[in-house]
């Protein structure tokens, strides 16, 4: 047993085969550090993913599905092992996988103003890595803006895998839906969270057609720079009793955007999964407008000054915290599973209390897309003037006190939580925003060590 937390580990620390180089960014669920194979300074780094709590069931499936997908524009797996630490030495399990340096979608596009050409490539390039992943039978569950980077040579990544499954995994939410980003939900997803909101069971069954709805969510934001309106039914109304339900804007009458590209985004936010085509359709499709388009025009974003030489506003490595902010937005090198803005704590006295130098480096861990109620994109969040603000999570944090919660503490979606009465809403990130005002997770007593195991 030792003092250090996961989300402490100092340079130099060895986990089985690999060397930590530096912290490049954590989540509620996961601490992200640039690595290196032991003994090889000079080999490429490697994105290594420690859980924050012990035993964390997440990090064994997020492993299972990256090492089922053989694709380049999916972080290759690179290994997998355990960590024990802390006060308690709890295990803690790890995920290795390749670093990948880029900005993510939303921020190249706003740095690049792509083409019509290059816009259709990228997206085809993110539909074939979906196609890689239906072709497994696995599903990703949270395609968004934030969950793909481009890299400097113009190439899209789809990136954090920890809310996806497969056919087959045990599921490990018991929520209604599984851990996804609202605004990305396709209509049967949210229509069923409605007739069934009363309820505890059935699940959900997510399809590759959530994934391609997802998808075109993310298209239409990239090429409109708003969301469309949520997919629901007309006869669904909001927690505060107002209708929900708006027409869709075809992207062409919020800003300019080329039919051909127009008429897939609709496609892929069809009411019905059958009329959206799967992931491998749209890419061909995506790949031979791409073609024709650039036939067609003169495409000046193809050129080296704007697809593969870095810009001179280039971020600091990922080891480079600057200390007293946050790092700039999309300008982080940023790896597999890095894509959720989210706070770290440590265990203190029952209560989680966040080193204070620690910062968010733009970047989240497994499953932190379980927070679904935020409207805005994490991207847009974190730029805000005003700081940080964490959502109250859905479900308990592994290793939280359940109900019933002792004497000035309070039940909150399961979980026991403690006020902090010295801060006040954005909670920053050492506190998570409920109604008005800062909460951090109290954890669950300590087992006497002659319990029985369940």
């Amino acid at each position: 047993m030792n003092n250090l937390t996961p989300e402490t580990l100092p340079t130099g620390t060895v986990l089985g085969s690999w060397q930590v180089d530096g912290r490049a960014g954590y989540g509620t669920y996961g601490v992200v550090y640039r690595a290196h194979q032991s003994g090889e300074t000079e080999a490429q780094p490697v994105a290594l993913k420690l859980a924050r709590y012990p035993n964390d069931p997440r990090f064994e499936r997020e492993a299972g599905l990256l090492a089922r997908i053989q694709h380049a524009g999916v972080p290759r797996l690179l290994g997998r092992g355990t960590w024990k630490g802390g006060p308690r030495g709890d295990t803690h399990p790890y995920v290795v996988m390749q670093w990948v340096e880029g900005l993510r979608l939303y921020d190249w596009a706003k740095e690049h103003a792509p083409s019509t050409p290059q816009t259709l490539r990228i997206l085809a390039q993110v539909a074939r890595a979906l196609e890689a992943t239906h072709a497994v039978k696995g599903l990703h569950r949270d395609v968004k803006g934030e969950n793909v980077l481009v890299s400097p040579e113009g190439r899209a990544f789809l990136m954090d895998f920890g809310c996806g499954t497969w056919e087959g995994a045990a599921p490990l939410t018991q929520g209604l839906l599984a851990p996804g980003t609202k605004r990305y939900r396709s209509a049967q997803a949210l229509r069923f969270h409605w007739n069934h909101r009363h309820a505890t069971s059935p699940q959900y069954c997510a399809t590759p057609a959530d994934d391609v709805y997802a998808l075109g969510v993310t298209a239409y934001h990239l090429c409109t720079g708003i969301y469309p309106p949520l997919a629901t039914a007309p006869t669904l109304v909001g927690d505060d009793g107002r209708a929900t339900q708006e027409a869709l804007v075809p992207p062409s009458q919020v800003k300019p955007v080329a039919p051909e590209l127009e008429s897939l985004i609709l496609r892929m936010l069809s009411d019905k999964p059958q009329d959206r085509g799967s992931a491998g359709e749209l890419a061909a499709a995506m790949e031979a407008s791409a073609a024709a388009e650039a036939g067609t025009e003169t495409d000046e974003s193809q050129s080296p000054s704007h697809s593969v030489e870095p810009t001179e506003a280039a971020s600091p490595p990922a080891t480079e915290a600057r200390p007293g902010r946050s790092w700039p937005i999309g300008l982080l090198p940023l790896a597999a599973g890095l894509l959720l803005a989210v706070s770290g704590s440590l265990n203190l006295d029952g209560l989680w209390v966040p080193p204070s130098s620690m910062r968010d480096g733009g970047t989240g861990g497994v499953a932190d897309a379980a927070v679904e109620e935020s409207s805005a994109s994490s991207a847009e969040q974190s730029a805000e003037s005003s700081g940080l603000s964490l959502d109250m999570p859905k479900e308990p944090l592994p290793g939280q006190r359940r109900p019933p919660c002792p004497r000035l503490q309070i039940s909150i979606r399961g979980g026991c939580w403690i006020e902090v009465l010295q801060a006040s809403p954005p909670c920053g990130e050492s506190a998570y925003d409920w109604k008005g005002a800062c909460y951090s997770p109290v954890t669950a007593p300590l087992r006497p060590s002659t319990s029985d195991k369940r």
